[in-house]
């Protein structure tokens, strides 16, 4: 069959099949000597050597071919790896034959060899896009984990900035009353059989009102603190603005008349609401009695209604001395750092507007200032009429 085939191809075919082979990007040819010397290598063959050529045969090497012997020429039937050890190195399938001190190498890509590349490349390949998913996937874990932990922290900013408030709170608010109510009782103590009836009853009402601010403080600081934990949820019932309005004015009405300031309301509007009657009354309160506190003798507070969309908007607003702009941003925060007494020389808790805002942010609503210094202030917050 051998004889048959060769005498179809040759000699008609003879030089177009010898440059095919030579020429094939798949076959790497070459013809050395057995002392090592290059004869001959078609191009693919040279792009596997490196350096010197003895050192090129890596598996098996030089050495070890030239001292195989066989029956007939044919001396190696396997892979050969050729190249560099400190590099890339190259196997291809190769017949090695010995003639007249020679060696004639032809070698190639081995078919199942190729597959079994691809196959491991393949699978190599899946294995780069599961660890580049695993990758993502870890990346966007660790980029979730670092929000949070940023935001513990800042949470932890704001407890740290919270607590050196509520100490500063205690230490100047709560001490004041106190060395008053001691100053007070220790001269009672001490003079009580000699004052007057009307100096006694001057001290009596001194205490009273140490008292009661001191009483209003620790009042403040307890629903502050219950409303921070998160044991402070609002109670939401059915109620009337009106109603509301008419019992903080009520609460208010001594010290509007001691100051003589003039307390009024404007409603425009007057439809049920759902809140925490309580909270409501605290934070209208609040706002009430700091403008109060702030408006000079002679001066008007009024508590307005309006609605906007699905929101109504509180307002109380006063005739006082203002509040300068670069303060506004900053009047709700624990780290407020405007601190005025009033006009009639009252001082405050410190909390008001701060336990204002928590028990609106309760509510889902909204608390913001406007003022003009000289002319007054609107303290504005907002509610939504749906729960």
């Amino acid at each position: 069959m051998q004889d048959n085939f060769s005498s179809f191809l040759f000699p008609e075919w003879e030089n177009e099949i010898s440059t095919a082979i030579l020429e094939n990007r798949s076959l790497c040819i070459a013809l050395l000597s057995i002392e090592g010397s290059l004869i001959f290598a078609n191009p693919q063959m040279l792009t596997l050597f490196s350096g010197e050529l003895k050192d090129s045969f890596i598996n098996p090497t030089f050495e070890k071919i030239i001292s195989l012997s066989s029956n007939d020429s044919l001396v190696y039937d396997g892979f050969l790896t050729l190249g560099d050890y400190s590099s890339v190195n190259t196997s291809i399938m190769t017949h090695i034959y010995r003639k007249n001190n020679k060696l004639l190498i032809i070698g190639g890509v081995d078919v199942e060899q190729l597959v079994t590349q691809n196959h491991n490349l393949h699978q190599m390949n899946q294995d780069i896009n599961n660890l580049q998913r695993d990758l993502i996937k870890e990346k966007h874990n660790l980029e979730s984990t670092l929000k949070k932990l940023d935001k513990a922290n800042n949470e932890l900013k704001e407890l740290v900035a919270t607590r050196d408030k509520l100490f500063s709170i205690i230490a100047h608010d709560l001490k004041s009353p106190f060395n008053g109510l001691l100053g007070l009782t220790e001269l009672l103590s001490e003079n009580a059989k000699i004052f007057p009836p009307e100096k006694l009853s001057s001290f009596a009402k001194e205490v009273n009102t140490s008292s009661k601010q001191a009483y209003k403080l620790l009042e403040n600081l307890l629903e502050w603190s219950r409303s921070q934990t998160g044991k402070l949820k609002p109670n939401r019932e059915r109620i009337k603005p009106s109603e509301v309005i008419s019992e903080v004015k009520h609460s208010c009405k001594n010290s509007a008349y001691a100051k003589n300031i003039a307390l009024h309301s404007k409603l425009e509007f007057d439809e049920i609401i759902h809140a925490d009657r309580e909270m409501l009354k605290t934070i209208l309160r609040n706002l009430t009695t700091n403008a109060l506190k702030f408006t000079s003798p002679g001066g008007r507070v009024t508590l307005k209604t309006t609605s906007n969309k699905d929101q109504i908007i509180f307002t109380v607003s006063d005739t006082g001395f203002g509040i300068e702009p670069q303060y506004i941003d900053g009047i709700f925060g624990v780290d407020c750092k405007l601190s005025r007494k009033g006009t009639a020389n009252e001082s405050g808790t410190g909390l008001g507007l701060i336990l204002c805002k928590e028990f609106i942010e309760k509510h889902s609503g909204q608390i913001w200032a406007e003022s003009t210094p000289g002319k007054g202030s609107d303290f504005f917050f907002s509610l939504p009429l749906q729960t």
